[in-house]
């Protein structure tokens, strides 16, 4: 991975760009979806909003790529959808959206967000085996260390405060840190497989959103037949699709649908094992959000926990120091 002194400016320009708009996007995303289950807000179907939020996916990224590339290069992309099938469909079938919603539910912004970095592992480890990514010892450390915080960061939780009071409450604590951790692995592997597609040398021709439009194709139609499939009933039975609908979920398919294209864009400039780093940082900004919001005390930061998300954030800079 030593090539990055060759890499051009720009390059470096719109990899800047594009990890700062995930981070920030990552951010929202988790505080934003955590306040839509609030005490007072009407549930909704998760399924739903997923579904919605590769809708908006799909139209966005053809608004973008007609505005780029014109309207031939949407034609294009949509006649090379049956003939990449198989490929396309990969990414489309995993499960990592719901299983994510379910860890943001059950578990505290900061638990989910250092949790849910188990996916670099995940991703450094598949990136060897699909893209014959070699990783230094200085990038194996910067993994070591990683891991190290989140230990630190869970392990802090687990003795101080935020031990549940019944076992109901353990329950859902261990359902979500499976959810995510499972999702962690579907993730990685997604992001692989993804990354590879956009950097194939064909692709590289086209925008990064003529690849985005193909995959949404399979992914709107896969997360609608996965809603009907999975919450079928409680959707007959009640309100409808759009049950519990109100500004804060509205909020969370836009948040969501961005994060699709932003994670896009950082796939062909920097890379999966990078966006995984790039997310890290979010748990920083989750701590502190959490610590300042809280009205009782119950997010504090004690200081393994600070030391933690230290650990965390100064692993993502000696991996990309690395690079």
């Amino acid at each position: 991975m030593g090539k990055a002194a060759a890499v051009p400016t720009a390059s470096r320009k719109h990899q800047a760009l594009a990890l700062f708009t995930l981070t920030i996007q990552n951010t929202a995303l988790v505080l934003v979806t955590k306040f839509s289950y609030r005490i007072s807000a009407t549930p909704y179907v998760v399924s739903t909003v997923i579904a919605s939020a590769e809708l908006v996916k799909l139209v966005l990224s053809c608004v973008l790529l007609v505005a780029s590339d014109g309207q031939s290069a949407a034609r294009d992309a949509l006649r090379e959808v049956s003939s990449n099938a198989t490929r396309l469909a990969v990414p489309s079938v995993l499960i990592q959206n719901n299983l994510l919603f379910e860890g943001v539910r059950l578990l505290s912004p900061t638990t989910y967000m250092v949790c849910s970095q188990s996916k670099i592992l995940t991703s450094a480890f598949c990136s060897v085996l699909l893209l014959g990514t070699r990783i230094t010892r200085k990038q194996y450390v910067a993994l070591l260390v990683l891991v190290c915080g989140m230990i630190m960061v869970q392990g802090e939780k687990g003795r101080g405060h935020d031990v549940p009071s019944d076992r109901a409450q353990m329950g859902e604590t261990l359902r979500g840190m499976v959810a995510v951790f499972t999702a962690a692995f579907t993730s990685g592997f997604a992001g692989v497989y993804l990354e590879k597609m956009y950097k194939e040398v064909g692709a590289q021709k086209r925008s990064v959103w003529f690849r985005n439009a193909q995959l949404a194709c399979f992914s709107v139609p896969v997360a609608v037949i996965g809603s009907g499939w999975c919450d079928g009933e409680r959707l007959r039975a009640n309100e409808g699709i759009f049950q519990g609908y109100d500004s804060i979920v509205l909020l969370v398919i836009a948040l969501q649908a961005a994060g699709g294209l932003v994670v896009a864009s950082v796939l062909r400039y920097a890379g999966n094992i990078l966006k995984c780093f790039a997310v890290s940082i979010s748990i920083c900004n989750c701590a502190v959000a959490t610590t300042i919001l809280s009205t009782n005390g119950e997010h504090g930061l004690s200081s393994s926990s600070t030391l933690g998300i230290a650990l965390v954030i100064g692993s993502t800079f000696l991996y990309s120091n690395a690079l």
